[in-house]
């Protein structure tokens, strides 16, 4: 063999492994860097979040979940309708994570849907101190503390409160009767 050929083969065959060499680390450096990306995507929407729960408002009937939310320090805002045909005043409401297992009312917090008069520390910002009105087909602006087993349900943004809602009402168009009916379901997160 000639010296000079040899050299050149020699070179060649160097060449083409560490072109073999680098288009492999080139191939598998741009694999790593796609699966860092898209792990980033997901985690960043949350995808693996525990705390990770749909919201939404399952209303009795005659009711309707305009709006509802719940702050950290268990403060419940939530906006009803109602299509019963007369006028409800409502002098009081109570949430609560559980109902209680031998009656249809709460079985945390305002356990007797009490009205402001008599509970306020159930209340918020003094709501319902003067009760409010909900006309049928209108709507109107709730507010309460929600409770569980420990107490008010305060908790970090991003966790789900899931529970239920009670009011306490009567109708303008019939005798004072009261009436304390569970309105909604929910399950909100932490605003």
């Amino acid at each position: 063999m000639h010296p000079k050929r040899y050299n050149t083969a020699r070179r060649h065959g160097r060449n083409a492994r560490s072109q073999a060499a680098l288009d492999f680390m080139i191939s598998y450096g741009i694999a790593i860097m796609i699966i860092t990306v898209v792990l980033y995507v997901i985690f960043s929407l949350g995808v693996f979040n525990p705390k990770l729960a749909s919201i939404q408002c399952t209303p009795s009937p005659s009711f309707i979940c305009v709006s509802y939310s719940v702050n950290t320090s268990s403060s419940l805002s939530m906006i009803i309708s109602q299509s019963t045909g007369g006028t409800m005043y409502i002098t009081g409401v109570a949430c609560s994570s559980a109902m209680n297992s031998t009656s249809n009312l709460p079985a945390y917090g305002n356990v007797h849907v009490l009205p402001y008069s008599s509970a306020p520390q159930y209340y918020p910002n003094n709501a319902l101190q003067n009760g409010i009105y909900l006309y049928s087909d209108n709507e109107t602006s709730l507010q309460a503390f929600c409770y569980n087993t420990k107490g008010k349900a305060t908790n970090s943004l991003g966790y789900t409160f899931t529970g239920y809602i009670w009011i306490n009402y009567t109708f303008s168009n019939l005798p004072a009767v009261h009436y304390v009916s569970n309105v909604a379901s929910f399950t909100a997160s932490y605003t």
